[in-house]
């Protein structure tokens, strides 16, 4: 008896796996497997002759794009467009743009990085060393040596207490220690240069040295940064993404250091006072792709940065909920991607939990960043995300 279902696959490599078993031949694979992976691109701000070439190719390999209704008559002079397929049309579409007119040389060379890319693996570069990405999901743990933090209420703000809650990271599973001397919570006041060196150089002095993973400096401040660096530690978490502070950029570049680049509405005093997009992915997008540009043209290597879309800072709810189902789109940027929702007040407000109850939709958002292909999870529940990471990927393998 004939019996159809649908399998349940989640990635090319499975795909792959399951040719395999019905005997596909194995020169067959790899074409065959880039037809079964559906893909929706978005090309944003292209001229309107681009838009009409643009889907002529993509009709002409057996799918399609969505354009504005206008473009067809001549009356919108740019659009945006929606190109879908499977990643082996998409390749089609790529070659037949390729050495045309109105940018469309570069939108087919953008298109083919993308096919050729999906699933890679790539290097991390920090002040000490090379990190590969894309083997494992990292996780960040958050030290915080302030009296006000949100989110442990100042239990690490003494030294001795904060180095041996960094040693317990580690031996928990933690892969970077992030060390942050200021509170950005919500309503947060600006603490000087020297209080914040005094808070956190001890404590970066202690571990460098006596931990295998890099530290991380949570800071906007280029003196507190250049100093951090100096003692040992290898990136910068900056929440500003590189605009607080002009001479940030200055010292990434001249120390190598690996640089966190997030976005944020405003400053940690207003940013959620009605915070407002029309389309929070695409604004958080552009705003990192300007950051990242900005930090390229001032010197600072392509490999050493990350992006972080900021879960919590200037964002309502809903905007959290979205940035989560959909930031795999981050990675058209082609930088990791780096996700901290753990215990931030979107999960109290949707679950009704205090601060210290948050643990379970934390989880959860990880669940959905890690399905959405970050790189980087930032947590403040080592030991239960680390538990949580291995089960998830021992059931998915890693495969991307």
């Amino acid at each position: 008896m004939y019996d159809v279902r649908i399998l349940s696959l989640k990635s090319i490599e499975e795909v792959k796996r399951e040719m395999a078993k019905i005997g596909v031949d194995t020169d067959c694979v790899d074409s065959l497997a880039l037809k079964s992976k559906f893909i929706v691109f978005k090309i944003s701000h292209i001229r309107s002759a681009a838009c009409n070439i643009i889907k002529q190719s993509a009709l002409s390999v057996g799918t399609d794009a969505a354009v504005h209704r206008d473009v067809i008559t001549g009356m919108k002079e740019n659009s945006s467009l929606l190109l879908f397929g499977s990643l082996k049309e998409i390749e089609r579409v790529a070659v037949k743009l390729k050495g045309q007119a109105f940018g469309l040389n570069e939108i087919s060379e953008r298109l083919m990085q993308r096919v050729s890319r999906d699933g890679k693996r790539r290097t991390l570069k920090t002040a000490r060393r090379q990190i590969e990405l894309g083997e494992k999901v990292y996780i960040m743990g958050v030290l915080n040596v302030t009296p006000d933090s949100f989110s442990d209420g100042g239990a690490f703000a003494e030294k001795e207490k904060a180095v041996e809650r960094a040693f317990e990271m580690v031996e928990q599973g933690a892969d970077i220690i992030d060390i942050g001397g200021e509170s950005t919570r919500p309503g947060s006041e600006r603490i000087s240069e020297t209080e914040e060196l005094e808070r956190v150089i001890p404590v970066i002095s202690e571990l460098v040295g006596k931990i295998s993973v890099p530290v991380s400096i949570d800071t906007y401040k280029s003196v507190v940064a250049s100093q951090a660096i100096r003692n040992g530690a290898e990136i910068v978490n900056d929440i500003s993404g590189l605009r607080f502070d002009e001479g940030m950029k200055k010292v990434i570049a001249e120390t190598n250091a690996g640089i966190i680049i997030m976005h944020m509405l405003g400053n940690p005093r207003n940013m959620q006072k009605e915070p407002s997009y029309k389309d929070t992915v695409q604004e958080i997008y552009d705003f990192l792709k300007q950051r990242t540009e900005y930090a390229m043209s001032a010197g600072i290597e392509k490999e050493r940065i990350i992006v972080d879309p900021g879960i919590g800072f200037g964002k309502r709810v809903s905007d959290n909920f979205e940035i989560l189902d959909r930031c795999g789109e981050f990675k058209s940027l082609e930088f990791p991607i780096l996700i901290g929702a753990s215990r931030k007040s979107f999960i109290g407000k949707t679950l009704g939990l205090p601060v210290k109850e948050r643990l379970s939709g934390s989880l959860a958002s990880c669940a959905v960043a890690i399905e959405e292909g970050v790189d980087i999870l930032r947590v403040h529940d080592v030991y239960e995300t680390r538990k949580f990471v291995d089960m998830y990927e021992n059931i998915r393998e890693r495969k991307v």
